[in-house]
């Protein structure tokens, strides 16, 4: 076994074999070539009628190339999520930079302009009303363009093919599949096979589950790993609209926050702009759909997503 799973190994072992319990764990093998190769390592209890422990049944499968190609998907969905978030805070920073020269630029303007009028041996009462008028025309455009490029995010025409919801959920759980062991994040799925497909942009979508799942990673960080799981349900409800949830058992959301988490620029981070969130909420909303937060029972972060059918 390779040096740098040993230990994780170990732990898994004593602590499952002591209790009796089934347990499964990735590690590397070393072949008889001296190459290390990653395995599948399951096990689970076997008991008699009556109880006594009769040892354990097992397998190990060699999964070098699906951790290969599981890497590479996810480096590939990563550096897109990466760029597609870099593109946007970009596209914000640029349209307010832009936009909202003008009205400030008219504001200094009219500023000064009305302090020359006040500034007068005899001041021009009338001319100095003239530009506090404009100054006030100005600061109300500029509010405009702000709460204008709040609604910023909506995709422009990409394509969009049918696309089977459970699909593509299992497809980032299997990219994030390795973060989550090395997190001791159990994920628990209740998938409704009878969802029809919807057409969606299947990129966007990723992104929307993959950043989801990543904050409820960040959320779990200070939860003892024992208790760290991960729901993930899909269902029809009463409208036919497909709904997703997404929970952990992370300490929850402050209900101060839970309405301001999906604004832009709001965070409660140390590092980051607050732009996740708000970006997820404007794909979903692109496609039609709703993304919003609840309270997630005694503790966690419950997250909705409600996706219209195709007609």
């Amino acid at each position: 076994m390779h040096r740098d799973d040993f230990e994780r190994c170990i732990e898994i072992y004593t602590s499952h074999f002591d209790a009796r319990k089934d347990f499964r764990m990735q590690y590397r093998l070393r072949r008889r070539d001296d190459t290390y190769r990653w395995i599948d390592d399951t096990g689970i209890p076997r008991f008699a009628s009556d109880g006594a422990f009769l040892g354990y049944i097992g397998s190990c499968i060699d999964i070098q190339e699906h951790r290969e190609m599981q890497f590479d998907l996810r480096h590939r969905l990563l550096e897109n999520a990466e760029l597609n978030r870099q593109a946007d805070a970009a596209i914000m920073a640029a349209a307010i930079a832009h936009e909202i020269n003008q009205p400030l630029a008219a504001i200094v303007s009219n500023g000064s302009a009305g302090l020359r009028w006040l500034g007068r041996e005899s001041p021009n009462i009338e001319r100095a009303k003239v530009t506090l008028n404009n100054i006030i025309q100005a600061g109300q455009r500029a509010g405009e363009i702000v709460e204008s490029l709040w609604a910023i995010g909506k995709k422009e025409n990409r394509t969009r093919v049918p696309l089977n919801l459970n699909g593509l959920i299992r497809e980032v759980l299997s990219i994030v599949e390795t973060e989550l062991q090395s997190h001791h994040i159990a994920p628990r799925n209740t998938f409704d096979e009878t969802i029809p497909e919807i057409l969606a942009d299947q990129v966007q979508l990723q992104q929307v589950i993959l950043n989801l799942i990543k904050n409820a990673v960040e959320a779990m960080s200070a939860v003892d790993p024992n208790f760290r799981l991960l729901y993930i349900k899909t269902e029809l409800d009463e409208s036919q609209n497909i709904i997703v949830t997404v929970q952990d058992s992370g300490p929850g959301i402050d209900p101060q926050n839970i309405k301001r988490i999906f604004d832009r620029f709001f965070t409660t981070k140390s590092q980051g702009m607050g732009m996740g969130l708000a970006i997820c909420r404007s794909i979903i909303e692109a496609h039609d759909g709703r993304l919003w937060a609840e309270a997630g029972g005694h503790h966690g972060s419950l997250f909705r997503i409600s996706l219209p059918c195709n007609p």
